[in-house]
């Protein structure tokens, strides 16, 4: 059971807006202004005020207003200096302040329907009822008005207090996710992001349409940003075992997997970690399930519609897979270290130092990081220059004379650059050249 405020309307007109930073502040009471000098009616909607009630920071701000939200979201970006994206069709708009913990998205009230499953809706100006009614769970159903006259009152027609209360997540209708699947993923996402559970009646409908295929019905660009989105959470691990245990990941590709519900496999939170960081580390994760076949790492990431550095990371995350054993053995020098990684994409080994369970290989785990630290920036003194002036030609010899040159100074055995010009004459008298 979650401890909410025993009086919520007098907690909502305490708190709502109080707890934000000031620039949030200003801009909330300048919207109800602007809506009020319309005759509009604006309202603070879905997870900040979920989160509020549960004493969560959180500024993700969304304002539904009973009105026009573009205009609304024009006037508020000239006033306050913020940059503006604007969606026409669906009446939304997003402001972006620079240097701020926040955005803000700007909506208006609208109801919307599908034509198919998995379609993107269509919509068309409504109440805050009808806006209230179209979102995807009963705890972000739940809206409170912000017109200067006063803040509230609070409105929940979908029971979403009650269900903040008992910690559920449970959608607003039978046909929620066969409108629109990619809800299933955000089902998980809040629930794993809350410690709540999804409630039973939700849960038999997400498995229903897994069976029935539901999530063929979406773009697949759609998917992999739902996916990616999951994957930047602090707990994103959780929920791609959560969804694993669904069907979901299988439903979207067979090759997809992941099979870690004790969260050995996941990034390691030691150290603050961004969104791209996580995002990476799962997919290198992944990636590594193609251990000895990256081409199928490769063809995963393609299947998924990634950009080019993700697809490189999850080939040469499986690489790196592979190579691992080899990374371990006791008479490697840094030299052959070098050389097992220098051909990967530093992204993907970045990513893997991020893993937990690589970690207690101590051997193979202190390499890694040995080169992304210090090995890969090594370079010799002496360049090529050096060699054309003794007569050396660019070919096969000079390459392999750099080469070794690279590994002796790789392994500690020409700290200075008169060790380089003794190693170079003394290899040349080796190869008859000297």
């Amino acid at each position: 059971m979650q401890q909410l405020p025993s009086d919520i309307e007098s907690y909502i007109s305490q708190r709502l807006i109080e707890v934000l930073p000031s620039k949030a502040r200003d801009v909330l009471r300048r919207a109800g202004q602007i809506a009020t000098e319309r005759s509009w009616h604006a309202y603070l909607v879905g997870g900040y005020v979920r989160d509020c009630l549960l004493k969560i920071p959180d500024y993700d701000i969304d304002i539904s207003v009973q009105g026009d939200a573009p205009v609304l979201a024009r006037q508020l970006a000239e006033e306050a200096g913020a940059s503006l994206e604007i969606h026409q069709g669906f009446g939304t708009a997003v402001l972006l302040f620079e240097s701020e913990r926040f955005d803000m998205d700007v909506v208006t009230a609208r109801r919307e329907w599908y034509d198919y499953p998995g379609a993107l809706p269509i919509v068309e100006a409504g109440s805050i009822e009808d806006d209230l009614t179209r979102r995807d769970f009963t705890v972000n159903a739940m809206a409170v008005r912000i017109n200067p006259d006063g803040f509230g009152p609070f409105l929940d027609p979908h029971g979403g207090l009650e269900d903040l209360r008992h910690g559920l997540i449970r959608v607003l209708h039978a046909g929620s996710f066969m409108d629109d699947p990619t809800r299933i993923f955000r089902a998980v996402k809040l629930a794993v992001r809350l410690g709540f559970k999804i409630e039973l009646g939700t849960l038999q409908l997400i498995v229903q349409a897994v069976r029935d295929n539901a999530l063929a019905t979406v773009s697949v660009e759609r998917i992999t940003h739902e996916l990616l989105l999951t994957m930047e959470e602090p707990r994103g691990g959780a929920m791609l075992a959560e969804l694993d245990k669904l069907g979901v990941l299988g439903a979207v590709q067979p090759a997809l997997s992941w099979p870690y519900p004790d969260g050995t496999m996941a990034p390691d939170e030691s150290e603050p970690l961004s969104g791209q960081e996580r995002s990476d580390t799962c997919l290198a994760i992944i990636a590594a399930e193609f251990a000895g076949a990256p081409e199928d790492a490769e063809a995963l990431a393609r299947w998924l519609r990634l950009d080019v550095r993700h697809i490189r990371l999850m080939r040469d995350s499986a690489r790196l897979t592979s190579l691992w054993p080899r990374l371990g053995e006791e008479e490697l020098k840094p030299s052959g270290t070098y050389r097992l990684l220098h051909d990967l994409d530093p992204a993907a080994l970045r990513a893997y130092t991020r893993i937990k369970a690589p970690a207690q290989d101590f051997v193979p785990w202190s390499r890694l990081n040995d080169y992304l630290d210090r090995l890969r920036y090594i370079k010799p003194a002496i360049s090529g220059n050096y060699l054309r002036e003794l007569g050396i030609q660019p070919g096969p010899l000079y390459k392999l004379l750099l080469r070794d040159l690279l590994d002796a100074e790789l392994n500690g055995e020409l700290p200075e650059r008169e060790d380089e010009e003794r190693f170079v004459r003394q290899w040349l008298v080796r190869r008859g050249e000297g």
